[in-house]
């Protein structure tokens, strides 16, 4: 049809009464953005504006069954926000990290970090692992020895300073992934020894070594040892839009936590950066879920 013009009104004359009679309605779609409707009775006709639904993308989040094996309890929350605003500070949530770093600073039962009955079970967990706790310590033990050490806490944007707060309240490690940087879908899973991975804030590009735990998405390597240190690729900034949250809850912590942290995060990102919000959890039972941004 493009290019070429329809007289409905002469199309009408040329068919015969009996045809009339018959024909309820015809649509025509020229160039795939106009609907006609050329109705019979009265010989109406009707022009509406189409609009192209944007498309959405599906991504795929998995654990690789054989890490239920070394840890069979473990737990993984998953929160999706999207179409947030993190480009305009806030207040009220850098008061609420600056609150629970002095809380913490108060209430920490332990004089070392990787002592607290919430951390030390990470050292654990990365010796199962092969992963050396003192040379690629969580990023939970990390931030929590440079509190206690009185080092200054960095405060990046909006979004990571609220999933800092609530991973240094619950004593659980936490991340963002931007999900418009990410190739394909999400794994956590053991390496297989192609991936790249490029550090936060520049470095040297390496290859992951083959059977080290990592987040990675169908390209690149996201996160080394499973909770140590973040790509450059997909961290968040005042840009990101759409942000993949993974919460990693240990046996010996518990599903609940994850959960407790889940309706936190509900709560508190779309009263402060508006967005709507996606939720999961993941487990031995149920290793996979699929969302939509």
């Amino acid at each position: 049809m493009r290019g070429s013009a329809l007289n409905l009104s002469s199309l009408a004359r040329l068919l015969p009464p009996d045809q009339l009679v018959h024909l309820i309605s015809v649509s025509i779609f020229i160039t795939g953005k106009e609907i006609f409707t050329w109705r019979s009775k009265g010989l109406t006709f009707r022009k509406e504006s189409v609009r192209e639904k944007k498309r959405e993308k599906i991504m795929r989040f998995s654990i690789q069954k054989e890490l239920f094996d070394l840890l069979p309890e473990l737990t993984i929350g998953v929160v999706v926000a999207i179409g947030v605003d993190n480009t305009h500070p806030s207040g009220e949530i850098d008061a609420l990290l600056s609150q629970t770093i002095e809380e913490m600073k108060k209430n920490f039962v332990t004089e070392k970090a990787q002592e607290h009955p919430r951390i030390k079970p990470w050292r654990n967990a990365f010796s199962k692992l092969g992963i050396s706790g003192s040379k690629f310590p969580s990023s939970i033990e990390s931030m929590a020895r440079r509190i206690l050490k009185g080092d200054p806490f960095p405060k990046i944007n909006p979004l990571v300073d609220l999933y800092n707060s609530l991973s240094l309240k619950y004593l659980v490690p936490m991340g963002g992934h931007d999900l418009d940087t990410l190739d394909g879908n999400l794994h956590l899973r053991f390496a297989e020894g192609w991936e790249p991975f490029t550090p936060m804030g520049g470095g040297e590009t390496v290859i992951v070594p083959k059977g080290e735990l990592v987040y990675r998405d169908d390209r690149e390597v996201l996160t080394r040892n499973w909770v140590w240190r973040q790509s450059e690729k997909d961290k968040t900034t005042e840009n990101t839009k759409n942000i993949f949250i993974p919460i990693d809850v240990l046996g010996e912590v518990g599903r609940k936590r994850a959960e407790e942290i889940i309706l936190e995060l509900q709560d508190l990102i779309p009263r402060y950066l508006g967005g709507k919000i996606f939720s999961s959890i993941l487990n031995r039972k149920d290793p996979v879920v699929e969302f939509d941004f």
